[in-house]
């Protein structure tokens, strides 16, 4: 059986993937009426239990981890998340940090590090709760407004000598797709959610969702996330290869 993962306000973040067993989380934000509010909803959420909270300020010996598979950690995007999460990741636990003050290098220093989640922290839950189940099936998930602070959202990265054909660049790899399917990648990579961009192009939202599937397996991607970075750097060449 497989599950999908989207934003439910909107549909940004989309993935499908075997549905996971119970996923064991423990939550930890030093603002303990955020953490009251954040712990209350995800108890909530479908096949997520929440076995213990903590204040992130104290050292990790004292937080319940031992039952945890994802650790949501709060408001430590910066000089602390590399130890932090190196411990977590030597615990087992897979991580998903939320902040709301992000920065580019913020963004690379928690990537690096290995957190599994980069989200912007609000109290909407269900994105919350949709992202955890994604991370715990394998999946690294970030927000939809971080993706311009991606590294390498605006370059190519440098990579290592590989076949021919992921070699070429992100535009000859998109010339591949469809007009139409190019058309609503480029729209989500513009920002636009699945129904926007459905009311854009005049068709349905099951229809986009069909394009962006047919898009992943052209392009060998994993998720709808990698083909929208894809997109933008093929956008932010000065004439895109299909033109």
């Amino acid at each position: 059986m497989e599950w999908t993962v989207r934003n439910p306000d909107d549909g940004r973040i989309l993935l499908c993937a075997p549905e996971p067993a119970e996923v064991s989380v423990l939550l930890a934000d030093a603002d303990p009426v955020s953490r009251h509010v954040l712990a209350g909803g995800l108890a909530g959420a479908e096949r997520i239990t929440v076995v213990g909270t903590a204040d992130s300020a104290q050292p990790l010996h004292r937080w319940p981890l031992s039952e945890a598979d994802v650790v949501v950690l709060a408001g430590l995007a910066g000089p602390r998340t590399a130890p932090v999460v190196t411990e977590l990741l030597h615990k087992g636990a897979r991580v998903v940090l939320l902040d709301t003050r992000w920065t580019g290098p913020a963004l690379a220093a928690t990537l690096a590090a290995g957190c599994a989640g980069a989200l912007i922290k609000d109290h909407e839950v269900g994105r919350l709760a949709a992202a955890v189940r994604a991370v715990a099936a394998g999946h690294t998930v970030v927000s939809p407004q971080l993706i311009g602070l991606w590294p390498g959202a605006h370059r190519p990265p440098e990579r290592p000598a590989r076949p021919p054909r992921a070699d070429r660049s992100a535009g000859l790899r998109l010339r591949e797709l469809t007009e139409r399917e190019r058309s609503v990648l480029t729209c989500l990579a513009e920002g636009l959610s699945t129904k926007e961009t459905a009311e854009r192009l005049k068709v349905t939202a099951a229809t986009v969702k069909s394009h962006v599937s047919h898009a992943l397996a052209k392009l060998g991607v994993r998720n709808r996330l990698e083909a929208v970075l894809l997109m933008r750097r093929a956008l932010d060449e000065d004439l895109p290869p299909w033109l």
